[in-house]
């Protein structure tokens, strides 16, 4: 079997050296390097010089889905898999829906990084049951949202910036006390804003206010392949 390349990126660089002896026990995995910043690492990552890509889900700044944004923006065929995640649905829809082809749960360690590239090298996608279930809701929900209304650009760009940080935050899932915590305002501030944001974009919960928002920000449903 073809070794399959993969660039690691992790803010954790001793951690991602422990990774490296891990994957390389076997033939199959090549690690072509071992990145601390999504910067860094998309100065590297090219169109045809790797296969997958294992980007850290706690990368600051939103670092992840950058890396996902960008390599897909640029036409980069290299799979993303992110490493590092709790179990919250929410957001590893989150990531699946801005084209990750996979995810490795914190708890697995290493262990999963390697049940995803041996994922990946068979051709399939190593989904649980609950975020099958999620997905199957977002694409639901996404159906129902552009048979209501087309979303329009005009729109989301009615939001204030601090609405729109709002905004990020509830479709992650969090709870008002979680912004509230995370902005540094009043529990009340939050309420209002979520209130506002609804109105604004015309979406009757928090579930629909996340779909849009993955719609806005990838402009294109969830991939089949997941289906």
């Amino acid at each position: 079997m073809t070794r399959t390349r993969i660039f690691i990126i992790h803010e954790n660089q001793a951690l991602a050296n422990q990774a490296i002896a891990t994957l390389t026990k076997g033939a199959e995995v090549r690690v072509m390097d071992a990145l601390t910043t999504a910067g860094e690492a998309l100065a590297f990552i090219g169109e045809n010089n790797c296969d997958a890509v294992l980007v850290s889900s706690t990368l600051p700044q939103d670092g992840a889905i950058k890396v996902i944004k960008t390599l897909r923006r640029r036409g980069v065929k290299a799979k993303v898999i992110v490493t590092g995640l709790e179990h919250e649905t929410n957001m590893i829809v989150r990531y699946i829906a801005s084209g990750a082809a996979g995810y490795a749960l914190r708890e697995e360690g290493v262990n999963g990084w390697l049940r995803q590239i041996q994922a990946l090298q068979e051709g399939r996608a190593l989904l649980s049951k609950s975020v099958v279930a999620a997905l199957m809701s977002h694409l639901s929900t996404l159906s129902r949202l552009t048979t209501r209304f087309e979303p329009k650009a005009a729109r989301y760009g009615e939001l204030t910036e601090r609405e729109i940080e709002v905004f990020r935050l509830l479709a992650a899932g969090e709870s008002n006390q979680s912004i509230a915590d995370t902005l540094i305002i009043g529990v009340g501030t939050v309420k209002n804003h979520v209130h506002n944001i609804l109105k604004k974009l015309n979406l009757r919960n928090r579930k629909e206010a996340a779909t849009y928002l993955s719609f806005m920000e990838n402009k294109a449903p969830v991939a089949a392949r997941y289906m």
